[in-house]
């Protein structure tokens, strides 16, 4: 498994919670099989998971889109490099990297 982990800095809470907002609702029509203008089609079939995750002291956020293959995760980073966030909330996205999942395991 591979994760690619966007990050974003200085970012208004309240914005990036609209927007994450819109992503779920964007998740869910793809899953039902319905068209999207916030996330294309193809960045379904090729993730397994999304998560978004906030620093709200600091208005950071980390978005970690993850994929079952190496292939998957860089066409997924072709997809989502060339998005844009439909709001300028988020602040300024410092990084985009992929990692190859070394450790996914439950302690409970």
């Amino acid at each position: 498994m591979y994760v690619r982990i966007a990050r974003f800095e200085g970012g208004d809470l309240d914005e990036i919670e609209a927007e994450g907002a819109l992503m779920k609702d964007g998740i869910a029509a793809l899953k039902r099989g319905e068209t999207t203008r916030e996330l294309p089609p193809r960045l379904a079939e090729v993730t397994s998971r999304v998560e978004m995750l906030y620093d709200r002291h600091n208005g950071n956020v980390a978005v970690c889109v993850y994929c079952e293959s190496r292939d998957e995760v860089l066409e997924a980073d072709r997809i989502l490099g060339s998005m844009t966030p439909t709001n300028k909330g988020w602040g300024t996205r410092v990084s985009a990297d992929i990692y190859e999942v070394a450790l996914d395991e439950t302690t409970g």
